[in-house]
């Protein structure tokens, strides 16, 4: 039986706009219960009016992941209404600039946002999801997690941090349970993806990534890409490190200062 063969409670950050927002209309079209959760009030409250005027169900609660007080408060709303029963991580951003000219200010914030705010996350709902011996943890994370590119390095070091936490996390929670999935969401059709740019790389509609990670809750694999392409890359980057490498760097080659050879 599929995860979402049942109507289920589902959390998701970074809900406002982009891959959370699109998600969450695709999961409410279904039949299940959303919780959306941003930083920014008023597009929050109208992703959730925007679902409650199709007839689902949508409870909105502003939270900033790189918040500790911010999460614990915000989760602990989320709880009081009912139990969760899926979270998806998938509040972040990405700096495309290269290494030095970023400041250290912006490389941690881009760290706490991607990292430690998924982490802050799980351990607020981990202590619900164990006590009723069930739940799904969703990590959405980038090929760049597994193929970094030049101008995007402190952004790839987060995903490959946040994918070899959920892979250990998992084997934690093996015994309890709650299952983990990372989500490898492609270049997309967001306002995010419109601020980074990689020549010669296809970016894709929002919708289709949705339903892609809408397959990915239902299915919780271990690892799943969101799209055939996608998947191949992945494999290649295992297999041919070093062809991804070049190819990374031929794509964001125009942002470089170095002269093309």
């Amino acid at each position: 039986m599929k995860f979402l063969s049942r109507p289920r409670r589902i959390l998701i950050t970074g809900a406002s706009q982009g891959i959370g927002r699109a998600t969450a209309r695709a999961l409410a079209a279904q039949g299940h219960s959303l919780v959306l959760a941003a930083r920014g009030r008023e597009a929050l409250e109208a992703a959730a009016l925007e679902i409650r005027r199709a007839g689902g169900g949508a409870q909105a609660i502003v939270l900033d992941v790189t918040d500790p007080a911010s999460v614990a408060r915000g989760v602990s709303e989320a709880l009081a209404a009912g139990p969760l029963e899926v979270l998806v991580n998938n509040a972040g951003s990405c700096q495309q600039r290269p290494f030095a000219c970023c400041t250290e200010a912006e490389l941690r914030q881009e760290l706490e946002l991607n990292y430690f705010g998924a982490q802050r996350m799980i351990r607020a709902v981990l202590p619900a999801f164990v006590q009723q011996r069930s739940g799904l943890i969703v990590n959405v994370s980038s090929l760049l997690g597994s193929s970094a590119a030049p101008t995007t390095a402190n952004y790839s070091a987060s995903k490959a941090a946040l994918e070899a936490f959920s892979h250990a996390l998992r084997g934690e929670l093996a015994h309890t349970g709650v299952r983990v999935t990372v989500f490898v969401a492609p270049h997309t059709q967001t306002e995010l993806g419109a601020r980074t740019e990689f020549r010669g790389v296809t970016s894709l509609p929002v919708d289709y990534v949705a339903r892609e990670l809408v397959y990915a809750i239902d299915s919780a694999p271990r690892r799943y890409a969101a799209s055939p392409v996608y998947r191949l890359l992945l494999r290649l980057a295992a297999w041919c490190p070093r062809l991804m490498e070049r190819q990374m760097l031929a794509s964001v080659r125009h942002l470089l200062q170095e002269p093309a050879p």
